[in-house]
């Protein structure tokens, strides 16, 4: 489902011009059951660690959202040329708003100082849950590096 989804979303990058700004893909999992690897908890902070492995379905994610627990983002955003489609939309406790904008917001000034024109967004899933435990943004340049950002959500 997603293979295709995403051949559908490449060729709409490809007709769509991404406005010009970037060149850009999603890079989705084949299912919903790639494995991350463990993060350590935070026992220390006295922090209680977040977990969303228990959200397995649309549905509850969904539940969660008229909740206010979490909200719905576009991994690739729409000022980058990123399409408002389902493969185009990821769940995330709504306090991960303000560390997405701010990787946004480097990621525009890397454009407009021309350092970067592709870039590939890869959410990580832990089990089943539909709620990624990060996302990273590969951003690349011509005959230029390549600069990563992983914002970890849970």
């Amino acid at each position: 489902m997603w293979g295709q989804a995403m051949a559908g979303f490449g060729l709409w990058c490809a007709r769509a011009g991404l406005t010009g700004l970037i060149a850009a893909a999603i890079v989705m999992p084949s299912a919903l059951t790639a494995s991350a690897t463990e993060r350590p908890g935070r026992q220390d902070s006295g922090e209680r660690e977040m977990n969303f492995s228990h959200v397995t379905s649309h549905a509850l994610a969904e539940a969660l959202v008229r909740r206010g627990d979490l909200i719905r983002v576009r991994p690739f955003p729409e000022r980058f040329g990123g399409p408002a489609t389902p493969e185009n939309s990821v769940y995330v406790p709504a306090n991960t708003e303000v560390a997405l904008d701010f990787a946004h917001d480097r990621i525009s000034g890397l454009i407009d100082l021309k350092s970067i024109d592709r870039m590939v967004v890869k959410p990580r899933y832990r089990g089943k849950s539909v709620v990624p435990v990060a996302i990273t943004y590969i951003c690349k340049g011509k005959g230029k590096g390549s600069i990563t950002m992983t914002i970890d959500i849970w």
